[in-house]
């Protein structure tokens, strides 16, 4: 979507919710108002006392704005200037547009610990691990040891690194399984219980995970 098109039909004062990247590879997550200054410029207002120091804040990380006004919308923004003590400028350098939540952005799951069981009569209490491929807001496709079948329902654990440093329960029904070698199997889930909080943790992660991979290319073809 292009940004400045997006930008100029935005409501005058955009209620939005923030990830605000922190020094040391955090993530402050917070409710704001949204003011177009001049597209791709954003004024971001906070509630005073909400945004930590200036110079705790991490203006080389990206800055998530979310929006939902009908429709559900990431902005990719870059932090320009932090003037006041409840209030930044960004530029907005991406928009993605989602009709649903389980069409956000999808990243590596590579780094995330995947830990999983059978729920229902035939469940289990034991947790089985697994390896993540790649993960959205929507789902996540996983290597499992253990062969699942399709329309089980499983309770799912993932232990989400920096910046998000957090564990997320969530349930999930297998969608696809594929037999990828002995005793290997791609498993594809949905999950169904969801929430914006969770949403904004994979979220955060995805990206975070995206800088991480361009700045490891980055690197690799300087030497």
């Amino acid at each position: 979507m292009n940004v400045d098109q997006y930008l100029t039909n935005l409501p005058e004062k955009t209620p939005v919710a923030v990830n605000v990247p922190v020094i040391a590879g955090d993530v402050l997550k917070c409710d704001a108002v949204a003011v177009l200054e001049q597209p791709p410029v954003l004024e971001v207002l906070f509630p005073p006392g909400v945004l930590p120091e200036p110079d705790r804040i991490d203006t080389a990380a990206d800055c998530l704005v979310f929006i939902e006004t009908g429709e559900i919308v990431t902005l990719i923004c870059t932090i320009e200037e932090i003037p006041l003590s409840d209030f930044i400028r960004v530029t907005v350098r991406d928009v993605i547009q989602h009709a649903e939540k389980r069409e956000f952005f999808r990243g590596s799951a590579a780094r995330l610990s995947v830990s999983w069981r059978k729920k229902g009569p035939s469940g289990q209490r034991k947790m089985s691990s697994a390896r993540g491929v790649n993960i959205s807001c929507g789902g996540m496709l996983m290597i499992s040891d253990q062969e699942l079948r399709k329309k089980e329902k499983l309770a799912v654990e993932i232990r989400v690194p920096k910046p998000v440093e957090k564990t997320l329960k969530l349930d999930a029904i297998v969608l696809r399984v594929n037999q990828v070698r002995k005793n290997k199997w791609q498993v594809a889930v949905r999950f169904t219980n969801m929430d914006s909080e969770s949403c904004d943790d994979i979220m955060a992660y995805c990206f975070a995970e995206q800088r991480r991979l361009l700045r490891e290319q980055v690197i690799t073809r300087d030497l």
